[in-house]
């Protein structure tokens, strides 16, 4: 299955023909993290914004917000997400780890 879409860079398609067995909610994490890096609440954000926007619920499964930050982590831990060394202030005026896939 691939992860990539047509206009991803090659990089993406490497990277998505390297994942197995991972779950939806995983994937589509990884989708929106291949775009582009970004904090744990810019994720849910955007996560949130696909369903919103109608996408496949074999896509973006409905998912919490400490359920989404969970499934990144695992990603972290299998070596497909990384922190990107960047930090940025978040909503609560915190620095937020900028995560890249």
């Amino acid at each position: 299955m691939a992860f990539a879409r047509l206009t991803d860079p090659s990089t993406s398609h490497q990277a998505a023909g390297s994942v197995e067995n991972i779950t939806a909610t995983q994937t589509a994490i990884l989708k929106l993290l291949s775009g582009f890096p970004m904090t744990d609440e810019e994720l849910i954000h955007h996560y949130n914004q696909q369903i919103r926007m109608g996408a496949d619920a074999r896509d973006f499964p409905r998912a919490s917000e400490s359920g989404i930050r969970s499934r990144r982590a695992e990603l972290v831990k299998l070596g497909y997400v990384f922190d990107s060394g960047h930090r940025t202030k978040i909503s609560s005026g915190r620095n937020a780890i900028i995560w890249k896939a």
